[in-house]
């Protein structure tokens, strides 16, 4: 009763709010998408479709206002181009039955995603977005991160509905997040700009759940959790200025849980196999490059693809095994997933994807330096790009072990890097007055998170 009680109190005044601010129905549209309270909730509401309802509410006020969908950004080209990949290779698909559902899916999300950029106006708007992207899975994470400490281990064998089902999936989903629940911690002023209770709480709060999140992590046992998990921390402390100090904070995090928060042997025993499959014979392990040659053999046989989402449908014609690992198998890794499904040109519009966003995050990072802006925007680029670079990092080296191409998180990163790309070109085009800068020194974050260096200025108003 409370859940369907707590969901309600956010549905009904969201959707009222959502009807006169289309920011509001993006927000709307992204929670119920990501956090699901239809599978969280005790009483059935499928059947109103709401995500449809918010989707509308978002998209036919924005057009009668003037304002649609950006297509000018280069990451907005590139999902246009992957949307035209997809629909070109239903010309060979081998089950068109099964892609069409799925391009509709595609271009639902890349509507959302390209509305996300033009509604993401200014830095409290960006923040906002990722508050509402990151809490929303980071909820349930943080949840099971807390169930895991209390339990002593409790493994997790399910993860969410929707594209992160399983316990792996899950547990990539929960590693694309964390950085973007820290960066909201670190900018929660953005959000709550008075001193008080709420400020204070749902920093914390945010900045709590990202340990929580690595427990949910641990307790799915994914090895290719692990792995990306492992990257985003390294790639996030080598991000910082302080670099050094970043990683001793770290070792010292990691000594602190592993004496406090004992891992189950059950645990590191499963992480060992990731050196010793091939001793120990393990099928799980060992399917996994067979499948990834079946796709490239599928991309190879078919420059155009096999079709969205129909690498198992096409599984059993390219298994030169002919059946040794089972039949209708997963390819288990988003970029072969890609070339397999969608072929040479599909293939080379995901990875220019990636390399444009990582560029653009880098190219924000650099903005941040600029002493023009106010210390406030040069910390919101800073720890922003910070967190997406990681976020994609994650998606990266996690998303080689899993068919997770057509996750909502990553593509709506592709937006949220576009946002803050056009967010950091205004600002600077509109710097601060050099007399409403005066130097003082910030205070430090907590050492576990100190991604957030001490800037030399900030607002004369908020000395």
């Amino acid at each position: 009763m409370l859940r369907s009680l707590l969901i309600l109190a956010i549905l009904v005044p969201g959707f009222f709010a959502a009807l006169r601010n289309r920011y509001v129905a993006l927000l709307m549209y992204l929670w119920f998408a990501l956090f699901r309270p239809q599978d969280w909730m005790w009483i059935d509401i499928t059947s109103l479709r709401l995500s449809m309802v918010f989707g509308i509410v978002l998209l036919v006020p924005a057009l009668a206002a003037g304002l649609f969908p950006n297509a000018s950004h280069p990451l907005s080209i590139g999902m246009i181009l992957f949307l035209c990949s997809s629909i070109v290779s239903q010309m060979g698909a081998v089950r068109p039955d099964i892609g069409w559902p799925w391009i509709d899916f595609l271009f639902r999300l890349f509507l959302a995603c390209m509305m996300l950029v033009t509604l993401t106006s200014n830095a409290k708007r960006v923040i906002g977005v990722f508050a509402v992207i990151g809490g929303s899975l980071g909820f349930h994470a943080a949840k099971a991160g807390l169930a895991f400490v209390v339990g002593g281990g409790t493994r997790f064998a399910d993860g969410l509905a929707g594209a992160f089902v399983d316990n792996n999936g899950y547990a990539l989903g929960t590693v694309m997040i964390m950085p973007l629940l820290l960066a909201t911690a670190q900018n929660f002023e953005r959000l709550v700009p008075a001193e008080g209770a709420i400020r204070t709480w749902g920093r914390r709060g945010f900045y709590m759940a990202v340990p929580l999140c690595m427990f949910a992590v641990i307790g799915t046992y994914s090895r290719g959790g692990f792995l990306s998990l492992s990257a985003a921390l390294l790639v996030f402390m080598a991000l910082q200025r302080h670099r050094v100090t970043a990683f001793a904070g770290l070792a010292v995090v990691v000594a602190v849980v592993v004496t406090f928060v004992p891992l189950p042997k059950s645990y590191t025993d499963r992480l060992q196999t990731i050196q010793t499959y091939k001793e120990v014979g393990e099928d799980s392990a060992l399917s996994r490059p067979h499948f990834w040659q079946v796709g490239i053999n599928m991309g190879m046989s078919n420059p155009f693809g096999v079709g969205l989402r129909q690498y198992e449908a096409a599984y059993d014609q390219y298994d030169f095994l002919h059946g040794r690992f089972g039949s209708r198998r997963a390819v288990h890794s988003a970029h072969v997933q890609v070339f397999a499904e969608q072929g040479f040109f599909g293939a080379l519009v995901w990875a220019g994807l990636f390399a444009w966003a990582a560029l653009a995050c880098l190219r924000v990072r650099s903005r941040s330096f600029d002493e023009r802006l106010r210390p406030e925007d040069r910390k919101l680029l800073f720890t922003t790009a910070n967190a997406l670079l990681t976020s994609i990092t994650g998606f990266l080296v996690g998303g080689s072990f899993l068919a997770l191409a057509l996750n909502d998180v990553t593509w709506l990163t592709f937006g949220m890097v576009a946002a803050v790309d056009r967010l950091s070109v205004r600002m600077l085009e509109a710097p601060a007055p050099a007399e409403e800068l005066v130097p003082v020194r910030l205070p430090p974050v907590p050492l576990a998170f100190r991604a957030v260096e001490s800037f030399s200025h900030v607002k004369a108003g908020r000395v």
